[in-house]
Parts: structure tokens; sequence; C-alpha cells
């Protein structure tokens, strides 16, 4: 199914945000794409527009296309893989959503503190939990730790709410933003299982997830027995 399909059969089930994976190509066009290469192994932000379409297809499309899909029926979770484009990201969202129903997360703390510098208003989440997969253990440990102890680069970075990969959360980082009032997204969560799991803890804020639909019938379900339940 095509990207654009896929974003519009999301909003059509119900979701509160979509998450838009945002990055620039050598041509400085803005475009949603999640990995780092390309299926050739090519580095995606090397590649201009025209060049990474034809080798994805309809798997590529712009931001300015999403926004045209989305067209206010949900929020939207922009998520910036590179640093360097943050004042165009929020100058090109502005005129698509208001303050209230946009989020902007990413792990790189100078843009999170270039975001609130330039739109106090406007809500910044830190990702924590990237993969670490190509560096060295030590390198591993270290990140981890980090991770797990983000007092420091919360403070540094003025982040409004916390993004954790769900290992993460399930070790101490609930725990630990709980202690500081802090808000916890967690990602990317899948299983049916796990999606009960964190959806019935109530320190997660919002869930991230790939199945949407799953999702919303278990919020349903504990709406029907219990009350009000939140997913994003």
């Amino acid at each position: 199914m095509p990207a654009a399909e896929r974003y519009d059969r999301a909003i059509e089930l119900g979701v509160d945000y979509v998450e838009l994976d945002v990055r620039r190509t050598a041509d400085r066009r803005l475009v949603v794409y999640h990995d780092d290469l390309t299926p050739s192994g090519r580095r995606s932000g090397n590649l201009d527009y025209a060049e990474l379409k034809k080798e994805l297809g309809p798997e590529l499309v712009t931001l300015d296309e999403l926004l045209e899909v989305v067209a206010g029926r949900a929020g939207l979770h922009i998520d910036l893989k590179e640093p360097g484009y943050e004042a165009e990201i929020i100058g090109v969202i502005h005129l698509s959503a208001s303050e209230d129903r946009f989020v902007v997360t990413t792990g790189d703390v100078e843009s999170i503190r270039t975001i609130k510098q330039q739109y106090p208003a406007g809500r910044a989440g830190l990702t924590l939990g990237t993969d670490m997969r190509s560096a060295n253990a030590w390198a591993m440990a270290g990140e981890r730790v980090a991770e797990l102890f983000p007092g420091a680069r919360l403070n540094r970075s003025h982040a409004d709410f916390v993004a954790a990969h769900q290992q993460l959360a399930r070790v101490r980082l609930l725990r630990y933003c709980a202690r500081r009032r802090m808000p916890v997204w967690v990602w990317t969560v899948d299983e049916e299982a796990e999606i009960a799991y964190f959806m019935a803890d109530p320190r997660v804020a919002t869930l991230i997830t790939n199945r949407p639909d799953i999702a919303l019938r278990l919020r349903a379900s504990a709406a029907r027995k219990d009350g009000p339940a939140e997913i994003r």
C-alpha cells in the first residue's frame, strides 16, 4: 500500500496523531521517509528528490503532500531525523496545524533547544533508545546509561516530554519520568500483548504503534469497561 494511503487509512480509523519521519534531500526537499539508507544501500540524504523518488516510488512522499492528506483530521507528530532544518519545519507545520495539534521529537538535544528557543509554545520531545547496532560495546553501554538517567539531557534540551523505546520504558524510565512529572511517549509497540501492557500503565501518556487497528480496539474496550482511555 502506498505511503499516502496508509496514512489516510490510519486517520480514517480514528488515530489522534500520525507520525511523519521528516528528512531533507540533497536538493533540500522535505520528504517523509524513515530510514537512513535506501533499499539499495545508498544514504537517503545524499540523494536529490528525483533520485530518491526513482528508487522508492510511492513509498516516498513530500512533507507537503502528506500534510494535504492529513488536512487537520489528526494531530501531527513530526520526528526529525537530522538536525539543521528545525526552523524550516516549524514554518511549514505552522501553516497546517495549530500549536496544540502538533509535536516534534528528536534525539538531538541541540535541535530541541533550537525549537524551544524559536517557538516556546511548541511541544518537543527528547527521543531515547536510538539504534546503537553500529556502535561498539562500550559506546552502547555509555549511551544506554545516559538514556536510563537522562536528567542532564532533559535539562539541557528543555524538552516537554520523553519519547522512549519500549525496552527503556520497561527497565526504569517510566518510574524515573514519573518522579519528574515528565510525560512519556512509548515507541514503537506493535504486538497486541505489549500494546495492552503499555496502555494499562497510567505513566504512559502516548503509545506509538504501527498497528492502530489493535490499539484503537483495545482503547474502545477499555473505555466500555473503565471509562476513557487514551492512545495516540
